[in-house]
């Protein structure tokens, strides 16, 4: 088969982003495998990020991957983005997404572009990211919900930070609901290995403070910040703790959350509509512990383990299923 003829130019039908998780096969493909697959059909777009991300099926397999794209420019360089992201295809945790196979200089032929590009497939997440999942279904994220995906975050952070990488981008869009409803951390497009000291510029809302500054010296302690804003976006159905540089609503909450700490709580139920029962005492002690301004005194993920939210209820994976059942994108 020619090389440019391996991506077959399908119309996208106007159906739901999300499949049915039910046809969606676990994948166990190994690369070479995936290297033996001659027909992959382009079935429709799956995200909007800087990269463009589709969900793409090998006839062959009768499986369904995410193949996310990075067209070369106009010099043909390689993409600096997927050089750095492919770093970390060995990573294995049940909370990160699996990279199956990645390959440059592919040439692609989709809708109107012919050209060349780099790609990436990796295991489908097939229920999109937190994003849409808290703008879908943010009245019926319950705190044991809540609890239940950051425990999930943070177990896929450990894992990452013992091993001496820092995501450096956690964000409600890269992180996605997989298979059996679990979450995965993806795209380490800006991640690092911490002794790199090369650190990216994150994403407004979700960085730590001396990302902004360009003065990180600790990538881990930079992620313990951003997986914070995280958890108070999903236990407040969509509400930042804070916004950057800038005021929320006429309030300048990161000055509060950093001098007047009752006064940031108290606006923040106030804005929110909320009595003062929807933050307890244990969340504001994790939250703040995990936005200090000081990353010396931040959180660890053992200090965020050993907290005492951290440790209260949380669904069983058989109620998760019940949950998206009866509320998922109703």
């Amino acid at each position: 088969m020619a090389e440019e003829d391996l991506f077959i130019e399908t119309p996208f039908e106007p159906k739901a982003i999300i499949p049915r998780a039910s046809v969606i096969k676990r994948s166990t493909v190994t690369t070479k495998l995936i290297k033996a697959c001659n027909n992959l059909t382009l079935v429709k777009p799956l995200g909007k990020g800087k990269f463009p991300v589709f969900m793409a099926r090998c006839n062959e397999q009768g499986r369904s991957y995410a193949m996310k794209l990075f067209v070369k420019d106009d010099q043909q360089q390689v993409d600096k983005y997927f050089e750095n992201e492919v770093k970390f295809s060995s990573l294995s945790h049940p909370n990160i997404l699996k990279i199956i196979h990645h390959e440059q200089n592919r040439k692609i032929k989709l809708q109107n572009f012919l050209g060349k590009a780099s790609i990436i497939l990796s295991e489908l997440a097939p229920y999109g990211d937190f994003f849409n999942f808290v703008l879908k279904n943010k009245k019926h994220i319950t705190e044991k919900l809540a609890r239940t995906f950051f425990r999930q975050l943070i177990e896929g952070l450990e894992y990452l930070h013992k091993h001496n990488i820092a995501h450096l981008d956690i964000k409600l869009e890269n992180l996605l609901i997989g298979e059996n409803f679990i979450l995965k951390i993806a795209d380490f497009d800006l991640a690092t290995f911490t002794n790199d000291r090369d650190f990216g510029k994150g994403t407004k809302f979700y960085r730590a403070p001396e990302i902004i500054q360009n003065k990180c010296k600790d990538g881990a302690a930079a992620d313990i910040y951003s997986a914070g804003v995280v958890l108070f976006t999903l236990l407040s159905k969509g509400v930042i703790p804070h916004a950057e540089n800038s005021l929320y609503k006429g309030i300048d909450f990161f000055n509060l959350l950093n001098n007047d700490n009752p006064e940031f709580w108290r606006k923040h139920c106030e804005v929110q509509g909320q009595s003062s029962s929807v933050f307890s005492k244990n969340f504001r002690e994790l939250f703040n512990g995990m936005l200090k301004l000081d990353p010396e005194q931040r959180f660890t993920v053992q200090d965020v383990k050993n907290s005492e939210w951290y440790n209260e209820e949380v669904l069983t994976m058989e109620e998760v299923k019940e949950w998206f059942q009866e509320f998922f994108q109703q």
